[in-house]
C-alpha cells in the first residue's frame, strides 16, 4: 500500500531578511502507521460528531481535525484532550446510546442552565457533565 507524503510549508528566513516558502516533508513519526482509520475517525462516527463538533470539543482548527482525519497523529497535548473526550463520551455512551450524542451534544440542556453540553464543553467545564453522569449513575438525576 502506498502512502502519500504529508507536506508542510513554511516560511524561512533569508539572510536578508525576507521570507521564502519551503515545503518540508513531515517526518514519519507523524503519519499514523498503517491505520485503516484514525482514532479521530473512529470517534467522530461512534458517537455522530461532525468535525466542526470534534474540533470544539478538543479546542483543536477545524484543519487540525481534518488533518487527523487524513492520519496524521495529534500532537502529545491534543492527544490527551482527545483521550479525555473519548473517555467523557465512552462515560456518556453508557448512559445514552452512543449515536444520540452528537445531536445531544447541540441541544440547550436545563441541568446546565440552558447551554448545550458542546459549550459547557468549550468553557472548560467537563467537570459539570461527569457529575451529571455521576447523579445519574446513582440514581440521584432529577
Amino acid at each position: 500500500m502506498h502512502k502519500k507524503s504529508v507536506r508542510k510549508t513554511y516560511a524561512k528566513r533569508t539572510r536578508r531578511g525576507s521570507f521564502i516558502a519551503e515545503k518540508v516533508r513531515a517526518s514519519p513519526s507523524l503519519v499514523a502507521p498503517g491505520k485503516s482509520e484514525s482514532d479521530v475517525r473512529r470517534l467522530s462516527r461512534a458517537y455522530n460528531l461532525s468535525n466542526e463538533a470534534v474540533s470544539r470539543v478538543t479546542g483543536a482548527s477545524p484543519r487540525t481535525v481534518s488533518y487527523w482525519n487524513a492520519g496524521v497523529a495529534p500532537q502529545r497535548s491534543s492527544a490527551q484532550k482527545l483521550r479525555e473526550v473519548t473517555r467523557l463520551f465512552d462515560a456518556l455512551s453508557d448512559i445514552i446510546k452512543a449515536r444520540s450524542i452528537g445531536p445531544w451534544l447541540q441541544r440547550p440542556n436545563d441541568a446546565f442552565d440552558g447551554s448545550t453540553p458542546l459549550q459547557v464543553m468549550e468553557r472548560g467545564e467537563n467537570d459539570r457533565l461527569w457529575r451529571m453522569i455521576w447523579q445519574i449513575r446513582e440514581g440521584n438525576a432529577g
